[in-house]
């Protein structure tokens, strides 16, 4: 038998494992990053339609109180009042100011129809809203000038991000 000068020469070096390699990851973080990337999705949507939906449900809120007011009080020139400062408050809120905030008359009244897709404001009871507030009596309809006001909120667009300023 073979003799060695020593047995340990005969042992080879220890091997390290390869090091452990970042991708691809793990299935639980396949997970965590589904769910930040749900929640990011989630958060930009609601910040991109934060504006409007309260604004239209405050809109809905003060109408109702309006007509619980008129239904009690019966009075045509407040209600023609409040409907247009309402409706002009709802539209401010909603685009921009600059193209809302000094219409009057019936460049008011076109911006009515043209943003609610309807002719009611120029050619129908809603031209009311043109110069009944500043009217001692106004003739008022009110079985079709409050859903008019009440269609024209639930029916307007806001334009989206990119268009307003």
């Amino acid at each position: 038998m073979p003799t060695s000068s020593s047995p340990l020469q005969e042992l080879r070096d220890v091997h390290l494992p390869d090091p452990i390699s970042l991708w691809p990851p793990a299935p639980g973080w396949w997970v965590i990053f589904g769910l930040v990337m749900m929640g990011v999705i989630v958060f930009l949507w609601i910040l991109r339609n934060r504006h409007r939906m309260p604004v239209r449900r405050l809109a809905m809120k003060e109408l109702r109180a309006i007509k619980q007011y008129y239904d009690i009080h019966q009075d045509d020139q407040w209600l023609v009042q409040r409907l247009s400062v309402m409706i002009r408050r709802y539209a401010i809120a909603t685009f921009p100011r600059n193209e809302v905030a000094g219409l009057v008359g019936i460049s008011w009244l076109q911006f009515l129809d043209r943003s609610g897709r309807t002719n009611q404001f120029t050619d129908g009871v809603g031209c009311l809203l043109g110069s009944g507030p500043y009217q001692q009596q106004a003739a008022v309809s009110v079985a079709e000038l409050v859903p008019l006001v009440e269609h024209w909120i639930q029916q307007v667009s806001p334009p989206t991000g990119r268009d307003r300023a």
